[in-house]
């Protein structure tokens, strides 16, 4: 294991597989409700910037991408890929990418239900391009603090 290697695991496992691996998923997804109600709040006060725009479409992008992984854990095949696919289109107006950030979010709660629902083994793991092997707790908890990071530079 190289040095970077060892940094990202000791980072992962300390603020993403650690503290996630001590709630539920019912908890976990009551932090993505409150995460969600955060940057909503953001957004409704902030400037319909070129900037602003760029970063709710990247924040939008990472939480689709993220949920495509997720549902490998529900069968879906894994497909490898960036996150750039999953972004809205650049063109998109500030409320509508406001409103795609909602509809994304209620999506990530609904598939957070799915995942309580489907009883999934121990240990089950999802691979991030950068991370690595991500607990379906982990990687729900990596997007809900992900859409949080990023959103704080939006003004």
């Amino acid at each position: 294991m190289t040095i970077k290697e060892a940094m990202v695991h000791f980072v992962v496992e300390r603020f993403v597989e650690g503290p996630a691996q001590k709630k539920s998923l019912a908890e976990i997804r009551q932090d993505l409700q409150a995460g969600g109600e955060a940057l909503t709040q953001i957004l409704a006060g902030a400037a319909d910037t070129p900037s602003n725009r760029k970063q709710l479409r990247h924040v939008i992008g990472i939480e689709r991408w993220g949920q495509k992984r997720l549902r490998v854990a529900l069968g879906e095949a894994f497909v490898p890929g960036e996150y750039d696919e999953f972004c809205p289109a650049e063109g998109r107006a500030w409320a509508e990418l406001r409103a795609d950030f909602a509809e994304t979010r209620q999506a990530t709660l609904g598939l957070t239900q799915a995942l309580e629902k489907a009883n999934l083994p121990e240990g089950f793991t999802v691979r991030h391009n950068s991370f690595g092997p991500l607990s379906v707790k982990g990687w729900l908890r990596y997007l809900n603090n992900h859409a949080g990071m990023e959103g704080k530079r939006i003004r």
